[in-house]
């Protein structure tokens, strides 16, 4: 493919480059990172290939799309589609995604890989609680306990379980808590959501800031090898490293434990338990019952047809 000039080319760069510049701070920080990202590996690509990439041909995004699909996961390469559309709205230039043949380059890339994603590793309650029972009382021991504790009773991802602070915490007079969850991923607006924390989450959660000290600030801080806390909150793979250690005790394989785990265990252990889809959804903050129904499939199997069917023959 060899690159063309454009009369536009200049122009929309600039055009663009002024979106990105007033679009900071309107969506969360993974996310613009994410956009950056994924506009550079396009970028080069067609550095790469002498081709244009703002405004990109046709032709150029076909080739693109084919060439990820040979080393990309599907769900990677339409991230990167909806970044490189989101360009060319920017620069005021008409969306070639739309074209009929990108579609085709999707579909195609599709059928050739399929389109379903791998599940973190479901962290549900009788695992955490067994690791509970043997984590001891370290100063670690004490941050992994709070930490896998909020996570299962807020099912937040990483990002809002290591933006909790002291000020978002209210303890109730029964023992039992809450925190308010000022931004999430589905509420960038910072509206905030009021989650619930049990007694066994309180009681972790206290002897954690108690021995910490913590009295302000972020609740979530890391440890050095002299079991010091770090100023600053704790960071998502701290998130993940303390997940696993707690998983670690259970005999889970650690490999598909991440930041996700817990969040996927309490909605499979709310479907388990007979919760209703509104309760669920609300707890999660799901806007649709479609994650809920994925991160419980293999749950929902044992209630269907087929297995309603084999239980009344008995086989």
């Amino acid at each position: 493919m060899k690159r063309l000039t454009h009369q536009n080319h200049l122009p929309a760069l600039a055009a663009a480059q002024n979106y990105q510049q007033a679009a900071q701070g309107a969506f969360a920080d993974n996310t613009e990172r994410a956009r950056t990202a994924d506009w550079r590996v396009f970028a080069n690509w067609c550095d790469a290939h002498d081709a244009l990439s703002l405004p990109a041909s046709v032709e150029t995004l076909v080739a693109f799309i084919d060439a990820q699909a040979e080393l990309k996961k599907v769900a990677t390469v339409k991230r990167y589609l909806t970044t490189i559309a989101t360009a060319h709205k920017a620069a005021g230039l008409d969306n070639p995604i739309r074209s009929e043949y990108v579609r085709l380059a999707v579909r195609r890339m599709a059928r050739q890989k399929g389109t379903r994603q791998q599940q973190a590793q479901g962290f549900n309650w009788p695992h955490i609680h067994l690791a509970l029972q043997t984590l001891g009382d370290s100063p670690r021991a004490l941050l992994d306990k709070a930490l896998v504790c909020v996570s299962y009773d807020t099912l937040c991802r990483r990002s809002e379980t290591v933006a909790i602070r002291i000020e978002d915490l209210h303890w109730a007079d029964d023992g039992a808590g809450s925190v308010t969850i000022i931004r999430s991923k589905t509420d960038q607006t910072g509206e905030g959501a009021v989650k619930y924390l049990s007694h066994t989450t309180v009681a972790h959660l206290q002897a954690w800031l108690s021995w910490a000290q913590i009295s302000e600030g972020t609740v979530f801080r890391g440890l050095n090898r002299w079991q010091q806390v770090l100023p600053g909150p704790l960071s998502g793979e701290g998130v993940t490293r303390s997940l696993r250690r707690v998983a670690q005790r259970t005999g889970l394989n650690i490999e598909r434990i991440s930041g996700h785990s817990t969040r996927v265990g309490a909605c499979q252990d709310l479907v388990a338990a007979g919760i209703d889809m509104p309760a669920i959804m609300q707890a999660g903050g799901w806007k649709a019952p479609e994650r809920v129904a994925r991160y419980s499939e293999q749950l929902l199997v044992k209630r269907g047809g087929m297995a309603q069917l084999a239980a009344m023959q008995r086989r």
